[in-house]
């Protein structure tokens, strides 16, 4: 990752204090504290804002700076790694981390990855199993009306019992929207920076923003690679985000200290397309599309060969069949246990998913 992308802005202990609302006379100690407590990981930049800052630090929180360096690293990695997959782009995550200043770290969940089609979903994820072996996966099915999906494994994380799991989500889409609101869109920005901050403002429609959001905003519009104002006024038309990167942007500049990284241009651009587009969403309400969830039934998860689903069908209910696991699909959180038995019987009775070659073997029985 080179530096050239790096925010120059000047983030410290200090700023957090205030977006935190934690009296800057209090120890750092307070502030981290507040960090765990709100919404959005913020732990590991204040802690690497600590160190840079000269802070007392014991062994205990240097190892958890060392085990979330580590992560990130993973993370970068396997990013590194899924460029050999046509088509699949990896939003936010490393992608926004790039844009941090010198020596601070972004916490990273997740990685999130759009690819263009299911054939690439399955060797992502597949990439991912030959590095991290794993017995949690997640599977949905959209319908609307193309059918889209979204698929996801998670591990264990350096410390199984303190750090939260590692994952990657991957989509055949590049923004869910919100059923009966804003319809799904397939396609990403063709600019790396847009699809990041336009991912950012997407989050608006699963939870408010955050802290986190407010320096991943400020970080890409204090770096050299920020966007002009009217690309991204343009980009936020084009897939009806102008609403939400507004909220972002307003969110940033309530902050005094913040008020002048989001240029007004930006702002006041943002405004016109934004109304029209809340008065579009209230005129002409987007369709509901179907959702159809998978319940994991068979685990460790496997590394099987092929890059398509299958379906077995019968009176009570879908078996999905993935390179991955086994799934019983469903509407709702509640699942009959006779289904789950009746699932699990069905499947009992169904062929071994042909597994393909491990990584270096010199046998490829089975598509790689």
């Amino acid at each position: 990752m080179t530096s050239d992308h790096r925010s120059d802005f000047p983030l410290t202990l200090d700023l957090l204090h205030e977006l935190l609302e934690v009296d800057t006379e209090l120890p750092a100690r307070r502030l981290l504290t507040a960090a765990r407590q709100v919404r959005g990981v913020l732990s590991p930049l204040v802690l690497s804002l600590a160190e840079r800052e000269g802070t007392a630090m014991g062994t205990g929180a240097r190892d958890e700076l060392v085990r979330m360096r580590r992560r990130a690293e993973t993370y970068r990695r396997l990013a590194e790694d899924l460029a050999g997959v046509p088509g699949a782009r990896v939003v936010k995550g490393p992608s926004l981390a790039r844009h941090y200043p010198e020596g601070t770290l972004r916490a990273l969940g997740d990685l999130d990855v759009v690819v263009p089609s299911e054939a690439a979903l399955w060797r992502v994820l597949a990439l991912a199993l030959d590095h991290h072996g794993s017995d949690e996966a997640e599977l949905t099915v959209l319908d609307t009306p193309q059918r889209h999906l979204f698929a996801a494994v998670w591990w264990p994380g350096d410390d199984p019992l303190l750090d939260p799991d590692h994952g990657i989500e991957v989509t055949t889409f590049g923004f869910a929207g919100k059923p009966g609101l804003v319809p799904l869109r397939a396609s990403l920005p063709e600019d790396q920076v847009l699809a990041d901050v336009l991912s950012l403002a997407e989050e608006r429609f699963q939870r408010p923003f955050t802290v986190k959001d407010v320096i991943d905003l400020v970080c890409v519009l204090t770096s050299p690679a920020a966007p002009a104002p009217r690309p991204l006024i343009a980009a936020a038309e084009e897939f009806a985000l102008a609403p939400e990167l507004l909220e972002l942007c307003e969110r940033v500049r309530a902050c005094p200290r913040l008020a002048a990284t989001v240029p007004e241009e930006l702002v006041e651009g943002l405004r016109a397309p934004a109304d029209a587009q809340l008065r579009h969403r209230v005129q002409a309400p987007a369709g509901r599309h179907e959702q159809h969830y998978g319940m994991q039934l068979t685990a460790p998860l496997r590394r099987g060969a092929g890059h398509q689903r299958t379906e077995h069908r019968w009176s009570e209910g879908v078996i999905t069949r993935t390179p991955v696991a086994d799934f019983l699909m469903v509407t709702g959180e509640l699942v009959d246990p006779a289904l789950h038995a009746s699932a699990l019987e069905q499947l009992a009775g169904l062929a071994p998913w042909p597994l393909r070659a491990a990584p270096g073997s010199a046998h490829t029985g089975g598509e790689v």
